[in-house]
């Protein structure tokens, strides 16, 4: 019995020290190639949603809205959620370990997220105006939306241009397109 015992402590201790190796959980450091897959899936999954409001239908429809002085609470629920998933997306890509290698490519990551949810507020903050609401108060909102946008250009631009560089200096194969559709 007590070799049995013996055998499934030091079983259940092996478990738990391999399970401390695999991705999102604690300890798992991602390679160099599976980290910058990781960060090219998140700016995709950022990117997708940005331009849903940025050049997409809901967009048009959105600033159509607001130059007509429209009710806006049809938006909110919508802007809301993609102001949370934006949240969230940060919140898991800071719990993303890498290699000392990818720090700056990290951070650039973090940085566009927190871009993209800084200006998923301020359009949440104009869903949120009241019924009736007169020309200036959407103007004060869209004068902060402005410089939002194009800090997330930026920002976006230079995750992008961070992705190559770290893509080249790695001698990763960036994948631009998908493989599947020839």
């Amino acid at each position: 019995m007590k070799c049995t015992t013996r055998l499934l402590l030091l079983l259940s201790i092996a478990l738990l020290a391999a399970c401390d190796r695999i991705p999102h959980t604690s300890g798992y450091i991602y390679s160099n190639d599976r980290y910058l897959e990781e960060n090219v899936a998140n700016w995709n999954s950022m990117i997708s949603t940005v331009n849903t409001w940025n050049d997409g239908p809901w967009a048009e429809e959105f600033h159509e809205a607001i130059a007509d002085g429209d009710d806006l609470s049809r938006f909110r629920f919508r802007l809301q959620t993609a102001h949370k998933n934006a949240v969230e997306q940060r919140a898991s890509v800071a719990r993303l370990t890498h290699r000392s290698e990818a720090a700056d490519l990290h951070q650039h990551l973090l940085t566009s997220l927190q871009s993209v949810e800084d200006m998923f507020a301020i359009m949440v903050t104009l869903a949120e105006l009241p019924e009736g609401y007169t020309a200036e108060q959407s103007a004060l909102i869209l004068a902060r939306l402005e410089p939002a946008i194009e800090r997330m250009d930026t920002d976006l631009q230079k995750l992008s241009d961070a992705q190559d560089a770290f893509a080249k200096s790695e001698k990763i194969q960036l994948t631009t397109s998908d493989p599947t559709r020839r």
